[in-house]
């Protein structure tokens, strides 16, 4: 299922809300609780100095009664406050039964009483205003009604005020996203509007936004890297059908002119020896560019044995006497080392090597294959005398159907294939390739692993 970066950001942003205002409620939920019931003992002591100060001035049973009627008249006005007077003459005593707290003590109590839902807190002191009677006990109790309610209104306010404000979070934080994202939505319609007849197009950004660099970068990289695909693909399809045209052309040619009259046994011979050779020329073309799109695929060489170069060298050698010997050529192999190889294509890299060395040394020359071995791989080259290759030429020579000489575009030597696979088996065998070329004597080669890979 889909899910829009901008509501899931909007949905984060009413979480880190929720939380922020759940912690800040709840911490001011408390500190108000905490202020409430300071100020209700505050009050509550208040009071009870104040009737203190009241019974300290009675001298007479009269006057007495004059406070209990007060304290009535304060406890039916207030309704959350009420008081108690214990006494053993009980014509100084004063409310309903005396509750469940210490005489004369003065620390702050809870008490639950019967006929009210919410808890009193009370505190008590002794006193003793005329001498002739027995001391009394003096209990002030006043109702958390007040600050139960207080705190119930308070919880609601800060509820809903919090729901409004994670809502209120959440849509600007929806707001703010789809304004952040708009450069990304932007870039997705850049890229829309690509037009794949146009591959030099590339994605930018005005103006540009530091955090999208990097993608804007790679997503132009990839569309370079696809240009040169496309291009090496429309150049490799152009020199395919130029390599097959060629011999194809041969074979229709030699067989209209065949055709135009009677042939002899002989010259039919001729004709059909002659579509021969261009169909096993088209047969290598296409089981090269087969073993190519393989290589291309990821194959890897296998299974791979650790041998010795240079015994693997000799016998490819053995194949290549008649040549040499035609161009009247020689050969020096120096060095000893071991790799691990898939010896076929071993040899069939290094038989490319020296068919392309053979190819355009001069005649009488002396060919050198070189082995040896470096910090992190094995290099294996064949080095010919000739003309030096242009710089610019050398990065391409393992390219398909490359030629350094146009003129020998239409050579049937080769083909054009011969280092592009010397490059694929290289690859196949975790390696690469180089070609050098200084003082006139051109050096081309493949590197493998010392040593089997894992």
């Amino acid at each position: 299922m889909m899910r829009s970066i901008s509501i899931r950001l909007a949905v984060a942003f009413g979480l880190v809300a929720l939380v922020v205002f759940s912690l800040s409620g709840i911490a001011l939920y408390q500190a108000l609780a905490v202020t409430l019931d300071r100020q209700q003992e505050a009050d509550l002591r208040d009071k009870l100095d104040v009737v203190e100060k009241l019974a300290g001035e009675i001298r007479t049973l009269e006057r007495w009664d004059e406070l209990r009627k007060t304290l009535a008249t304060i406890t039916s006005t207030d309704g959350n406050t009420r008081f108690w007077i214990a006494c053993e003459n009980t014509d100084l005593s004063y409310g309903e039964t005396y509750p469940d707290h210490p005489p004369g003590s003065k620390e702050i109590r809870t008490l639950r009483l019967e006929d009210d839902r919410y808890p009193m807190k009370t505190v008590g002191k002794t006193l003793r205003p005329m001498h002739e009677f027995p001391e009394v006990h003096l209990l002030v109790g006043v109702s958390s009604a007040p600050a139960a309610h207080t705190l119930q209104n308070f919880a609601l306010a800060l509820v809903l005020i919090s729901l409004c404000g994670i809502a209120l979070v959440a849509l600007v934080g929806y707001r703010i996203a789809r304004f952040g994202l708009r450069p990304l939505a932007d870039l997705s319609a850049g890229a829309q509007a690509l037009n794949p007849r146009q591959p030099s197009q590339r994605l930018s950004l005005s103006p540009a936004v530091r955090e999208l660099e990097p993608l804007v970068e790679s997503f132009n990289g990839a569309l370079a890297r696809l240009e040169g695909a496309y291009a090496q693909l429309e150049g490799f399809s152009a020199d395919v059908a130029h390599e097959l045209r060629t011999p194809i052309g041969n074979m229709i040619g030699m067989t209209q002119v065949a055709l135009t009259r009677e042939r002899s046994r002989d010259e039919l011979r001729e004709t059909l020896e002659s579509n021969l050779e261009e169909l096993e020329r088209l047969r290598a073309i296409v089981n090269d560019m087969l073993f190519l799109a393989r290589a291309d695929r990821g194959e890897k060489a296998g299974p791979l044995e650790q041998v010795a170069l240079a015994q693997e060298v000799a016998k490819t050698i053995d194949f290549f006497e008649p040549l040499l010997e035609e161009k009247s050529l020689s050969i020096e192999v120096r060095g000893e080392v071991e790799a691990p190889v898939e010896k076929s294509l071993f040899r069939r890299a290094l038989s490319n090597l020296l068919q392309n060395a053979i190819q355009h040394a001069p005649a009488g020359a002396r060919l050198v294959v070189e082995l040896r071995r470096e910090p992190e791989h094995v290099a294996v080259a064949v080095a010919n005398p000739g003309d030096t290759i242009p710089a610019e030429h050398l990065p391409r020579l393992f390219d398909r159907f490359y030629r350094v000489d146009a003129a020998r575009a239409s050579s049937t030597d080769s083909h054009g294939l011969g280092l592009a696979i010397v490059h694929a088996i290289a690859r196949m065998h975790g390696g690469g390739v180089f070609a050098e070329s200084a003082g006139g004597i051109n050096r081309i080669g493949l590197t493998l692993l010392p040593a089997c890979p894992g």
